[in-house]
């Protein structure tokens, strides 16, 4: 019986896990540093909303009886030998490998960016750093409050743009947004990295009097003159940052080293999945450096490109993403797209944001795979449709 280990309980570990242990066919184990499974976009809420219910799960619940669960902190992935080292001192052997690592916030790229995190918070690592936000803001009683992204890679595109229009929606409900100045700051040359969705939230954003501030890569943090600055040189004074730190592949070493990019996401072809050089591994998730996002949903899409390979049918991952954005004003809409087909137009409505909270509720659900065949359909019938960019260029990064 072929054994299959993957490294990772996140969202597109579970549930190709759950795929392969309904087979019967192979011997599946899931290693994981923690005994725990985060619904990460659960963090926006805690942060902007003072959410809390349905965040975290025990990872071996959602996990097939089938399929063996090990907390165990892998330390070396030796794709050559075929053989996982952890910080136990077990070593793992395994016929096939998924990576499905995710990606960490690494606030020690930028000076400064550790002191401010530290002290208001950040809504992308744990639910901790979340109840800081959420604390610095219940605190707040006006000024500057700026928020973005420190650096281009996100892990949830849509997520900086939520928390700037759940913030703006916040401060009004308290009586404070006609005493604040809200700054929105991004790497991008617009407020979202797709252009056909920028033409849709900037608009919102400008009605609301939010300020934008483009080509901002930060640069380093001055804590004591509450000063931000950038690579190009321009700077940002605030009262409140809340700063979606850098982020990078998992602290996890690789033999060969070759299989990592410089931010330590591994090397995927992007339609098969495979890693770089080795038919016998796979990455899937935050942790691969494919050019879609960084996001549950393609976590999921990967983990069933996964699953029918091994399970000897043919299929090619087509960097389909289908993201929800909260618009803060009780609508919200979607980020659809693939490799073929740019961004399209959704138009903002209830319905929209009411499918991205009921999805925090039926996500446990779908781990298990038991919604695959009405989430099938779903995708079906949303698919975009491959076109040319407008301006006759590639196709836009979604």
């Amino acid at each position: 019986m072929p054994r299959v280990l993957i490294i990772g309980g996140g969202t597109g570990g579970t549930m190709l896990a759950n795929k392969l242990g309904r087979n019967k066919s192979f011997d599946v184990t899931v290693l994981s540093a923690s005994p725990d499974h985060m619904f990460q976009p659960a963090l926006l809420y805690v942060a902007f909303a003072h959410g809390s219910a349905n965040i975290v799960r025990k990872e071996r619940s959602l996990l097939s009886r089938r399929v063996r669960f090990v907390q165990d902190r892998v330390t070396l992935v030796n794709l050559r030998d075929r053989v996982v080292e952890s910080e136990s001192g077990t070593r793992y052997e395994y016929d096939t490998i998924v990576l499905a690592t995710g990606a960490d916030t690494d606030v020690g790229q930028i000076p400064g960016l550790q002191e401010v995190n530290a002290r208001f918070g950040d809504y992308h690592s744990t639910i901790a750093q979340a109840q800081k936000v959420w604390a610095s803001l219940d605190a707040f009683k006006g000024g500057t409050l700026a928020l973005g992204q420190a650096s281009p890679i996100c892990v949830c595109p849509p997520s900086p743009v939520e928390g700037i229009l759940l913030a703006d929606r916040l401060l009004r409900k308290k009586g404070l947004r006609e005493k604040t100045r809200l700054i929105f700051f991004t790497p991008y040359p617009r407020p979202y990295p797709a252009e056909p969705m920028s033409e849709i939230i900037e608009p919102i954003m400008q009605a609301r009097g939010i300020e934008i501030m483009t080509f901002f890569d930060v640069d380093r943090i001055d804590p004591a003159k509450r000063i931000m600055t950038s690579i190009e040189g321009d700077t940002i004074e605030y009262d409140l940052p809340i700063v979606i730190p850098p982020f990078t592949g998992a602290n996890i070493a690789f033999e060969p080293a070759s299989v990592l990019d410089p931010e330590h996401f591994i090397i995927t072809d992007k339609e098969t999945l495979h890693i770089k050089g080795f038919d016998s591994a796979y990455a899937i998730g935050d942790g691969a450096n494919i050019p879609t996002s960084k996001a549950g949903v393609g976590a999921h899409l990967e983990a069933e490109v996964v699953g029918r390979q091994l399970t000897g049918h043919a299929a090619t991952f087509d960097g389909r993403t289908h993201c929800p954005v909260d618009l803060g004003d009780g609508t919200g809409t979607f980020v659809i797209g693939s490799y073929a087909a740019p961004v399209v137009k959704k138009r903002p409505s209830r319905l929209n944001r009411l499918m991205k909270i009921m999805f925090g509720w039926f996500y446990w659900i779908t781990l298990s795979g038991l919604l695959d065949p009405m989430l099938d359909i779903f995708f079906m019938l949303t698919k975009p449709r491959p076109r040319p960019a407008v301006d006759g260029s590639k196709v836009q990064q979604v």
